[in-house]
This record gives C-alpha cells, structure tokens and sequence, in this order.
C-alpha cells in the first residue's frame, strides 16, 4: 500500500489534532462556564475555575500552533515513536474514568495551584516553541531561546507538574499507574526527539552539550532569553 505524500500525512495529522484539541477545548470552556455559573465564591472554588481556565488557554494555544505550524523537516520513522507520541500524549485522557477519592481541602487546593502554575509554564513553552509544535517526533524550526535555554524539553518538564497536581488531586493507584506510564512514555518522546532534530540540524550537537535535557541546572536559570525565531 502506496503512502500518501508527506504535505498530504501532515495536512491530515495537522486537522485531526485540531480537530481533537478543539473539541476538546469546547467542553473544557462549557465545563468552566457552568462551574461560574453555580459560583460559591470561595478562595478553593476560585482557584479550582483559575485551573480549568489554565487548561483551557494551554489547549487553545495547541490549536493555534497546530493550524500555523511549519512543514516538517525531518520526521522519526518506524512505528515506536509513533506509539510513544500518542500514549505520552493522550494517556491522560484515560483518568477520566479513574473514579474519583475525597481528598482534603487543603491537598485539593495544593493540587489546583500545582496545574496553574505547571499549565502557565506549558503555555510559556508552547509560545516559544510556536510553528515548531508537534505530536510527533519531527524537526520543524531549532529553537534555542526562552524557555529552551534552560533545557532541551521544558514542554514535557512542565507537562510533568500538570501531572503532578492531577494525581495529588485524586490520589489512588490507577492514577498513579497512568502517571507513570505518561512520563516513561513522554521520556521516550524526547529520545526521539533527540534524534530527529541531531540529523536535521547540525548545530543541535553543541546546544546538547551546553543545556540540560529535562532537568535544569542552577547556572541555567535567569539567562536573558533571545528573540523567538
């Protein structure tokens, strides 16, 4: 069997993700909207809508830099970084039929100001990546700046901490199961990555060697950002 053309598989892959994600995003915004609508206005209820709101921006931002984003370069072949793409992706989906467990109040808030500050950073690292945004392992634009002068992948770092205030929100072992499956998943995403984007570009070898993969180092952090490319 004859596969399409790659402008064809990316067109197609660029419509189901928006597709998906706007989908997505739609319930998420008439989820919050009917969370304000039965508002109790207290300090916990508002913080709980500021993390549906988090998530909702974080999601409008997929869909924007999917529909804009460049042609890809160089993709990963074979049928493993496909499968890690889109379990590291969307293996989070699957907690919503996780029943859920009452937690204290002051767990489930520490839980919803853990999601704000994590999805603030994704939306901070998504802005920077821009037209470079993929499932996938492709090669599209190096960026080097912003958030990406600290480390390598600070997508996946900060989709991390989104993970973190999930599980502390419902605290049982299926969650935790699924949590560590996204990660060993979204590790294996990078690896790809890292390969795809050392045969696109040349120049990827020495910014490895200057800037951590996940974990940042100390002297990393508060480097004046360059202008997004």
């Amino acid at each position: 069997m004859k596969l399409p053309p790659p402008t064809t598989r990316d067109f197609i892959g660029r419509a189901t993700m928006t597709l998906y994600f706007t989908v997505c995003a739609t319930l998420k915004a008439a989820t919050t909207v009917a969370d304000i609508s039965n508002a109790e206005w207290t300090i916990s209820w508002s913080i709980d809508i500021g993390a549906g709101i988090a998530a909702l921006g974080f999601m409008a931002l997929v869909v924007a830099t999917t529909v804009v984003r460049l042609p890809p370069v160089k993709t990963a072949q074979g049928l493993e970084p496909r499968i890690s793409a889109l379990i590291g992706c969307f293996a989070t989906v699957t907690l919503i039929a996780v029943p859920r467990v009452k937690v204290a109040p002051q767990l489930e808030l520490t839980a919803d100001l853990i999601t704000i500050f994590g999805f603030a950073l994704c939306i901070w690292c998504l802005w920077w990546l821009g037209r470079s945004f993929s499932i996938l392992a492709q090669a599209r634009r190096l960026v080097t700046a912003g958030p990406y002068q600290i480390v390598r992948h600070p997508l996946y770092a900060c989709e991390g901490i989104v993970l973190l205030g999930i599980i502390l929100r419902n605290p049982t072992w299926p969650t935790m199961a699924v949590g560590a499956i996204v990660l060993a998943f979204q590790y294996r995403r990078a690896v790809n990555e890292e390969r795809v984007l050392r045969a696109a570009f040349p120049e990827y070898q020495e910014y490895a060697r200057r800037v951590p993969m996940l974990l940042p180092r100390p002297s990393s952090i508060g480097l004046p950002a360059s202008e997004p490319r």
